[in-house]
């Protein structure tokens, strides 16, 4: 347990240090995550799938601190209750 708990919390860190707002991620990089080619699309487009992109939240790490967070202080705590049962 407290080798997970210390992988999960070096991805929560890893996660808070490559935040940013979704309106800040460029389109190519949400694009290339899933696989698009953006040589074809203009840059109006991508700003405008961009902006879709941030209303709905892809992109951001946010969710990902709170997800690895929780999961490493689950480990933690699970490992201090076995350590002292």
């Amino acid at each position: 347990m407290l080798t997970g708990a210390a992988i999960f919390g070096y991805l929560a860190y890893d996660a808070a240090r490559l935040s940013m707002a979704a309106k800040d991620v460029p389109y190519s990089l949400t694009a290339k995550g899933w696989g698009e080619d953006v040589a074809h699309v203009s840059l109006a487009e991508q700003e405008k799938r961009k902006q879709y992109n941030a209303l709905r939240g892809l992109g951001d790490l946010g969710q990902s601190v709170w997800l690895f967070g929780i999961l490493c202080v689950g480990c933690l705590a699970w490992a201090g209750y076995s350590f002292y049962a």
